[in-house]
């Protein structure tokens, strides 16, 4: 279904629009007659015409992306109040994936809605994009604009609920998509949602059941694979979470963190040597290296990791270089301090291990109840050669 370019468009017809345009969650096109390049069309044609080809390849396929972006600034240059070109190019330069476009994608859909605040998709494209910015206030701002408009609609209340879990609101955003689910069950977006609301809840099992629903609907979205993966390593299915996170590095290969997370799957299973294998796959290259808040996550994670594979293979000396990287990247990464402490513990420090201990506990990172017995039997050991 298409989204009409002029005058305003019925919210149902919107609707169905925007499901076509969210790529991982949308259902696979059917088959049918290709649109044509729209390079092909003639400076003659009629521009509503023009758009409408555009159109039909982004909503579909988008197996021209290049030649859109050429044929929308064409239509832009005769008429460049044309709100729903705007819209088009800034979702067309979405689609090309490049980081380098995504302030132009922002820019364009913000001159859609300058032009047209009731341009209801527009408002939704733009609030995806700040979604992926990570400026979930300006999701919310513009979701719950986008409600006044068309109350009750399943993709904007889904939205809306992840920017209020990112905004550290689950409950919140667990009833957002609850309410999505109830208006549309089979809305593998909103389901994937209510999962991550509920594992930030700490209601694993809820979200595992969810998870699973989801990847029985086959969405090729690596993100759900890998948080249905960890949610099973929580759980201590790591079979399971192979099988899980296997998926996701097919989807994904170029993906650190899952790779990372595979590797924590094969180090449990005691497979270290795939372990490794995993480990290595996820560091990236030297001019892929980025000096950004998540990558700087992802690099303290591998070298956590790297710190328990090393640990499990009693190589002392590697692990603690490991986790030390990793409090050098991230001072406040309790994994990493639990690491240390498990080191010294071994090494029957006991003073360093519970200092260590401590801190990682504050962290969020407690050792087991079995390690914590042995580091407090050992603080309370006579020292050797006291008096007895």
């Amino acid at each position: 279904m298409r989204l009409p370019v002029h005058p305003s468009c019925a919210v149902s017809i919107a609707v169905a629009a925007i499901v076509c345009a969210t790529p991982a969650f949308a259902q696979t096109p059917s088959a049918g007659p290709r649109p044509a390049t729209p390079a092909a069309a003639t400076s003659t044609e009629p521009v509503a015409a023009r758009l409408g080809r555009v159109q039909a390849d982004l909503y579909g396929r988008a197996e021209h992306l290049e030649a859109d972006v050429q044929e929308l600034k064409a239509i832009l240059g005769i008429d460049p109040n044309l709100a729903e070109a705007h819209m088009l190019l800034g979702l067309a330069y979405r689609g090309l994936g490049k980081p380098e476009l995504v302030g132009e994608s922002k820019a364009e859909l913000q001159e859609a809605l300058d032009l047209k605040p009731d341009l209801i998709p527009a408002r939704f494209f733009l609030a995806e994009v700040y979604l992926g910015l990570g400026r979930y206030e300006n999701v919310r701002d513009e979701m719950q604009t986008a409600l006044q408009q068309a109350p009750g609609q399943p993709q904007f209340l889904a939205v809306l609920g992840e920017a209020e879990r990112h905004l550290g609101n689950p409950t919140r955003s667990a009833e957002l998509n609850r309410q999505a689910l109830a208006r549309d069950p089979t809305f593998s977006r909103a389901r994937y949602y209510l999962a991550l609301a509920q594992l930030d809840l700490g209601e694993r099992d809820q979200a595992i059941a969810n998870l699973e629903q989801v990847t029985a609907a086959h969405v090729p979205e690596p993100d759900v694979y890998l948080s249905l993966g960890n949610a099973y390593l929580d759980a201590s299915r790591a079979a399971d979470a192979t099988t899980a996170l296997e998926h996701a590095v097919t989807m994904a290969p170029t993906r650190a963190d899952a790779h990372i997370a595979l590797a924590r799957a094969y180090r449990t299973r005691g497979l270290l040597t795939k372990a490794t294998e995993q480990l290595t796959l996820a560091k990236p290259a030297g001019d892929a290296v980025q000096p950004t808040e998540g990558y700087q996550q992802v690099e303290a994670d591998l070298n956590v990791e790297w710190g328990r594979l090393r640990l499990r293979q009693g190589q002392l000396v590697a692990a603690r270089t490991a986790f030390q990287k990793a409090i050098d990247i991230a001072p406040d990464n309790g994994a990493a301090h639990q690491g240390l402490a498990m080191i010294y513990l071994r090494q029957r420090d006991y003073a360093h291990a519970d200092a260590e201990a401590t801190r990682a506990a504050a962290l969020g990172a407690p050792l087991s109840a079995a390690d914590r017995q042995t580091l407090d039997a050992g603080l309370h050991r006579p020292a050797a050669g006291s008096a007895k």
